[in-house]
This record gives structure tokens, C-alpha cells and sequence, in this order.
């Protein structure tokens, strides 16, 4: 998890001796003998075999930052992931605790295979250094010049650490703290709480909660001790106090104040130590939160294998014995054992969530493999985890991953050059299918990447470019400002159309592709006026060319400037148009979708995307809608907003939890979260991020049983689903009498029949409306049956009556 994504820096490149910096076992704060300031800090810390140390930022981060030091273990994954920019140290572990022998070394430096992405060993870890930022220290260079093949290393202070930070601000006011002040209002950002910052809520501030925005992360503190974690507005304790962190200074608490950490606060001086204690007090919670999980799941008969949640407990339980025996005298394998008993009693909880057999579970993967091998392994992992969509990033940067010759014609790589000398995408979708797994191509439609001048596209047709107001007559390609350092193509160009068009018929006709993904369709962020797209020389003069003004001339106030907007709106809809329209002609069995965001008003509105519209007229044949919310709720109702903009329409609402590094419990809350605001099922962002424990999460909780996606065949998954709630509804007599259930059980065993394959396209209608009635019956059943299970059915025969309207 991440400790602190951003490096207060610091090598020890002086040699050290081995006893200046605090050794694994000893519990952060305490002095050894002779202590150097990384000694002091008791931070995590790499000793190479000369003495030479350094800081490790991050333990298994959701994203390598720049001028970060990681260290990935095997919960990360299999491999870390990363880019070929960086530089690795693979490592081994010895029989001495806490030192490890270098396998092998590779950095961008050097003239070697693989500075980045490497295997992570079982018995092992990896060092992993991102480019500096500007004027920072470079950690590759650390790599490179102290580590060997061979070496032996100390890693240190990897369990039980210490983390330091400052606070920005306590209970903070508009005239207390300006940095939480929102310029452009002149009223406090939510919670007075500016981007970047930490601040700390105490119950003198007269506030109930923190009242922060869902884009943060919270911890609150009773005596001294983590009691609780979550995205926004936390309760604020009478007898303690929240710490509540935007952006980085938010994932720097997620991965350095866990549940039981000791959190100690001096002025603006705030200390987290991770100790024995820390992980008693986790395992503790774990253990009584699943069994609070168990006793729901059986009091509202939801289906779950309570046999296998009791064998997890159990072995809970036995590890937690252990561990709190070992406390008093060996503090780092008490904390290990706890660890471990923390571990199997998430396992107990995920193995009480919901699983339905019918729903979409969709994943977004860009590939960075670069061989058969390397592909296999990937896709094994995702359909361990219960994938049944892969949508893979196909069209990126301005480069294609297959060879393509529409590419080559306009003047640009064939390929993306780490690529070339094998076709990845052929490979992705022959080892998919051979899952039974659907892969779409994701495709980057009018983004086209962060290259200084554009990339590729934009160096080959420079006059393809979307210009910024505010760029109007600068030479060249410019980024947007809102989008700090994207490039984009212009929509209302034709060439831009015919290319990008060009590009999907390659991929539809000449791959085997389940469908088309359209991501970033649409137009840059274009508010506050000034920073709006696009002002090219084309679409001046084609909108002026209609409407007898250039839209250059025009403000907010000018009489024309919601004819500008629809104008720009149209471009990307006639765009969607011609995308389905060429879809049909070429490849009709395959599907279109879009990832869209969520909040339809919105997407408009900043980047005139009008998804509403497209789904009226029926060009996609299912949404992906983005909800980048840190918590449950908040997904949930951005589901909600999009479901009743969608009606029928499949739609798989996006979450965040791998790309954020959230915990495995909340990833999973999401995808519950959604589920229950009637989406079709759920995607996540994304495979690159995704951890080992968040995998485990999926396989054993939210994903354990294997489900059909619904678009793949509306009829069979309607089956499939009527089949399984009315074997559940049957099993649930504590839950709701079979009397009381009757009538809904009728109706799903003539659902079934209706459903069945040869059956005529009035049979699926008719089936629909029974589902319909049966939804209606089941929500009369009041206090006869338990309300979770009302709740679950009612939802779930709404969804299979939708995709019978659509079989």
C-alpha cells in the first residue's frame, strides 16, 4: 500500500555502518545506538552491501509516482507494472530476516531487458524507481550504482514503522486558512479543505462531521489510536479527532494510518507508528466484522457457502491466539500473526458478499506485455479474479498496438515501438475467448496523448490539432489547460473523422474484437471561458460558414454562444453517428460501447458529450459509465443518475478502487453499491493497479461464482439469473415462508419456459411481463419477509425483465 507518495528526500550515501538505521524488528521509535536521521524517522529503508541507504516512499503504490522509490511485494501482483522509464531491483529473500540477495539489476540507464515491469519472486520483492521530478533526487541512479547481482541487502523497518507529516491546517475557517478558500467564490472549498492539504478536525471546531467532498481520504482518531477509515465527511468524536487528506496527502494516510495505528499530534507535527498493537487492534475489528457479515448474510438468507466463511474464521481465530501470546515477547511475530489472522479474517468477510450469475464485470487493461508468454500469464490472473469483460487499450498515444496500415498511410508508426514484431491484439483475443472471456478494443478516439508536440498524430498532421482559445495563433500543437499537458485532434475535421473511422474498420474488420470502445469522445474540458476548445482555422470557418460569425469573436453573454455549444456537441454526436453506422455495415455481431461520465449534465456542459442522446437513438449497445467517487455511496448515486437517464440500456457504472489503491473491502462495497442502484454490473479501472488482495477479494467475495454478461445473449442471461433466484427464494424459508414467496416463485418457473432458446420474440416479451408483475408482488411482501431479501429480489427481476425486453 502506498506510504508516502510524495519523497521528502534524503539518501544516506555516506557509507553507513549496519547499526545506524533501525532494524526490521525494532519497533518504530526506538533508539538504537548510533542513529542517522533515516534511523530516526523510522521510516521503511533500503542498506546496500556498501553501506549506501535509502528511504523506500512506497510499499506496493497504486501508481509509481515521479521521484518515488518503491518496494512491490507479492501482494502486489505477479509484476510490477511499471513503465520502461524507471530502473528495478529484483530480490530475493535469505534465511536472515529482512535481508535479501539482489537477482538482478536493470535501470533505463543500462543496455538490459527490463527496467520496468518485472516479475515479482514468491520469496522476494522488487525495488522500483520512477524519473525524478524536477530537481529531485534520481533513485535510479541509487539502483544502479549500489546494488549488484549477488549483493546482499537489508530492507528495514517494512512492518513496523513510523510515518511523519504536517498538518496544514486544524479546524480550519475561511479566515483562519485562505488555502482552503475557493478563489473563484471566495467561499470555503468543502470543509475548508484545499487540494493537497491535510487537515485536522477537532470537536472545538462546532462541526458534526468534516464535511469534505468525496475526493479525499479520512482516518478518525479515539485515544490516540486509528478507530476508523473513509472517503469523506466523518463523523467528528467528542473525545478525538479526524485527519482528513486531499489527493496524495489522502493516499499518504490510506497506506500510513491502517485501522489501530498510534497517531500522536504536536503542533502541526503529526507522528503514525505502526506497531504490535496496530495489528492486534486490526485483527480484532476483522474478526468481529466478519462475523457481524456472517450473522447478516444468514439472517437474510442471502446465498452465500457459510460453511467456507466459518473455515476462514476459524483459522482467524487460531492466528489471533497465537499472535496475542507472542505480543509481550517477540512484538514483530505478534504483529505478523496478527497480520495474518487480519488477512484470513477479510477472506471470512469477502466469502459473505453477494455473487450474482448474470452480470457484466468488465476491466480495463493496458498492455504492456510484450510477448505470448507474458499475455497468458495476465489473462490467467483476470479470469481467476471473475472477469467476463476485458475492454484493451487498442488505440493509445497516438500509436496502435497492432500493425496498422491505416497508420502507416497517414505518415505515422505502424506500431507502438515496444510492440513491434508480433501482433499483441491477436494474442489478447485468442487467449480471452479461450476463457471465455469478451475483449473489446479500447480506443483513445480524439486524445491523442502527452507527447511534447502531440506524438505522432500531431507531428504527422500538425494541422489536425484542437486549439484552445487561449492558443489561438501560437504555432504549433498546443496542451490543454485543463487537461494539463493532453493533446487532442479537433472533431469537426474531416480528415480527423475519415482517420479515426478509418482506424475502427481496420480494428472491427480485421480482428475478431467483441466490439468497439469509444473512451475520451468528446472534446477537451472546455470551462471557464478562455480555456475552451476548439478554435482551428476549420471550425471558425465551417461554424461561421452556418451562422454568419466566428465563434473566436463570441463570449458567454454573445447571442450565438449556445448555438457555438450545440454546434460543438453535434460534432461529437454525428461523429457517434457514423462510428455505428460504419459498425453495422462491416461487423453488425459486434457491439459498441462508450465510457462515459457519469453525471450526463456534466459531460455536456464541460465537454459537450451528449451521451443521453446517443442512448436515444439507440447507436450503443451498452454505457460504461465513469463514477471516480471514493466511497460506495457516492457510486451508487451516480449509478442511480445514470440508470434513469439510460432506461433499458446495459450499463456497467466504472469504479476507481485499484487505480486509488483502495482497500480490498471498499472496492468490493462499491461493486455492491452499484449493483443495488440497478446497474448491470460493474467495471473496474484498472488491471494495471489491480493488487494481489484486491484480486483475492474478488475471487473470493463480489466475483467468486462465474456469471454470463448480458449483452453477450439477453435471453441466456435472463435464464440464468430466473433460475438462480427462484432456487434461492426456495432455499430462504427463514427468510420469507414459502407461502409468501409463492407467487413470485410461479412466475419465474413461467419466465423460465418462455426464456428458453427457439421460443418466438413474443415469448421474451411475455416473459418480461411476468417479471415486471413478479417485481410488484415481491414488494408487497412487507414485513412478512426479511426487507434485505425484498430488496434483492425486487432489484434482480427488474434487471432480468430489462434484458428480456432486450432478448
Amino acid at each position: 500500500m502506498p506510504s508516502s507518495p510524495t519523497p521528502f528526500r534524503r539518501h544516506l550515501l555516506a557509507s553507513v555502518a549496519g547499526g545506524l538505521l533501525l532494524a526490521l524488528v525494532a519497533p518504530a521509535g526506538a533508539t538504537p545506538a548510533a542513529a542517522g536521521p533515516t534511523a530516526e524517522s523510522g521510516q521503511p529503508t533500503v542498506v546496500a552491501a556498501d553501506g549506501s541507504a535509502a528511504t523506500i516512499d512506497a510499499i506496493n503504490p497504486s501508481s509509481r509516482t515521479a521521484g518515488m522509490l518503491a518496494l512491490y511485494t507479492p501482494e502486489a501482483g505477479a509484476e510490477t507494472k511499471t513503465n520502461a522509464f524507471g530502473g528495478e531491483a529484483v530480490l530475493r529473500e535469505t534465511a536472515t530476516r529482512g535481508h535479501f540477495q539482489v537477482v538482478s539489476v536493470c535501470t533505463v540507464f543500462d543496455t538490459c531487458p527490463t527496467p520496468g515491469n518485472n516479475a515479482i519472486p514468491a520469496d522476494g520483492v522488487v525495488l522500483s524507481a520512477s524519473p525524478p521530478e524536477t530537481g529531485g533526487t534520481d533513485d535510479r541512479r541509487f539502483l544502479r550504482d549500489h546494488l549488484r547481482a549477488g549483493d546482499r541487502v537489508e530492507l528495514r523497518n517494512l512492518l513496523l514503522r513510523r510515518a511523519t507529516g504536517t498538518i496544514d491546517a486544524t479546524d480550519p475557517t475561511a479566515q483562519s486558512h485562505p488555502g482552503g478558500v475557493d478563489p473563484a467564490t471566495g467561499d470555503c472549498f468543502p470543509g475548508c479543505r484545499g487540494a493537497e492539504q491535510l487537515i485536522r478536525y477537532t470537536s472545538a471546531s462546532g462541526r458534526a462531521t468534516t464535511g469534505t467532498n468525496d475526493f479525499g481520504y479520512e482516518v478518525t482518531v479515539r485515544d490516540g489510536r486509528v478507530v476508523a477509515r473513509g472517503g469523506g465527511n466523518s463523523a467528528i468524536p467528542s473525545d478525538g479527532f479526524v485527519l482528513s487528506g486531499h489527493g496524495s496527502r489522502g493516499s499518504w494516510l490510506e497506506g500510513n494510518a491502517p485501522l489501530g495505528a498510534k497517531v500522536t499530534v504536536t503542533g502541526d507535527d503529526l507522528v503514525v507508528d505502526v506497531d504490535a498493537e496496530s495489528f492486534l487492534i486490526g485483527a480484532r475489528s476483522a474478526l468481529a466484522a466478519a462475523r457481524d457479515a456472517r450473522g447478516a448474510a444468514a439472517g437474510s438468507c442471502l446465498d452465500v457457502d457459510l460453511a467456507a466463511v466459518d473455515t476462514a474464521t476459524g483459522e482467524a481465530e487460531a492466528l489471533l491466539d497465537r499472535a496475542e501470546s507472542a505480543a509481550a515477547t517477540d512484538p514483530v511475530r505478534a504483529a505478523e500473526l496478527a497480520r495474518d489472522a487480519n488477512r484470513r479474517a477479510d477472506v471470512a468477510g469477502y466469502r459473505t458478499r453477494e455473487s450474482r450469475p448474470a452480470e457484466g464485470r468488465g476491466l480495463w487493461v493496458r498492455p504492456i506485455e510484450t510477448t505470448p508468454e507474458q499475455i497468458r500469464a495476465s489473462l490467467d490472473r483476470i479470469d481467476a479474479a471473475g472477469f467476463n469483460m476485458v475492454f484493451l487499450e487498442t488505440v493509445w498515444g497516438g500509436y496502435t498496438i497492432y500493425p496498422s496500415e491505416v497508420a502507416e498511410r497517414a505518415g505515422m508508426p505502424a506500431q507502438r515501438p515496444e510492440m513491434r514484431g508480433f501482433d499483441p491484439l491477436k494474442v489478447w483475443i485468442d487467449e480471452a475467448h479461450d476463457r471465455g472471456i469478451e475483449l473489446h478494443a479500447w480506443t483513445h478516439t480524439f486524445f491523442v496523448g502527452i507527447e511534447s508536440g502531440g506524438g505522432p498524430v500531431l507531428t504527422a498532421h500538425p494541422d489536425w490539432a484542437a486549439v484552445e482559445r487561449e492558443d489561438v495563433g501560437k504555432p504549433g500543437p498546443q496542451p490543454s489547460r485543463m487537461e494539463p499537458g493532453y493533446y487532442w485532434m479537433d472533431p469537426a475535421i474531416p480528415a480527423v473523422r475519415s482517420h479515426v473511422l478509418a482506424l475502427f474498420d481496420e480494428i472491427l474488420t480485421g480482428y475478431g474484437v467483441d466490439g468497439l470502445h469509444l473512451d475520451y469522445i468528446r472534446y477537451p474540458v472546455s470551462l471557464p471561458y478562455g480555456a475552451d476548445f476548439s478554435y482551428s482555422a476549420h471550425s471558425r470557418q465551417a461554424f461561421a460558414a452556418e451562422h454568419g460569425v466566428d465563434p473566436y469573436t463570441l463570449t458567454e453573454t454573445s447571442p450565438q454562444w449556445k448555438t457555438w455549444n450545440a454546434w460543438r456537441e453535434r460534432q461529437i454526436t454525428t461523429f457517434v453517428d457514423q462510428v455505428r453506422a460504419m459498425q453495422e455495415r462491416v461487423a453488425g455481431d459486434r457491439h459498441l460501447s462508450a465510457a462515459v461520465f457519469a453525471d450526463p449534465t456534466d459531460g455536456l456542459e464541460k465537454k459537450f458529450q451528449n451521451w443521453g442522446a446517443w442512448v436515444d437513438r439507440g447507436v450503443l449497445d451498452f454505457l460504461t459509465g465513469m463514477s471516480f467517487g471514493t466511497s460506495a455511496a457516492s457510486v451508487g448515486a451516480d449509478t442511480a443518475v445514470m440508470r434513469e437517464r439510460v432506461g433499458d440500456v446495459p450499463l456497467y457504472t466504472a469504479t476507481y478502487g485499484p487505480l486509488r489503491g483502495s482497500a480490498p473491502d471498499l472496492m468490493l462495497d462499491q461493486v455492491q453499491a452499484v449493483n443495488d442502484a440497478d446497474s448491470d454490473g460493474a467495471a473496474l479501472f484498472a488491471y494495471n493497479q489491480l493488487n494481489a488482495r484486491q484480486q483475492e477479494a474478488l475471487r473470493e467475495g463480489s466475483f467468486r461464482t462465474p456469471a454470463v454478461v448480458p449483452h453477450a445473449d439477453y435471453r441466456a442471461a435472463a435464464v440464468t439469473g430466473v433460475g438462480a433466484l427462484r432456487r434461492s427464494l426456495a432455499k430462504a424459508t427463514a427468510c420469507a415462508p414459502a407461502h409468501v414467496t409463492a407467487s413470485v416463485r410461479a412466475r419465474l418457473v413461467a419466465a423460465e419456459r418462455l426464456l428458453r432458446p427457439g421460443r418466438p420474440e413474443p415469448a421474451a416479451d411475455a416473459a418480461a411481463r411476468l417479471l415486471d408483475r413478479a417485481a410488484v408482488d415481491a414488494g408487497r411482501w412487507g414485513d412478512r419477509a426479511h426487507p434485505d431479501l425484498t430488496s434483492r429480489t425486487v432489484r434482480d427481476l427488474r434487471m432480468y425483465a430489462r434484458w428480456a425486453k432486450l432478448g
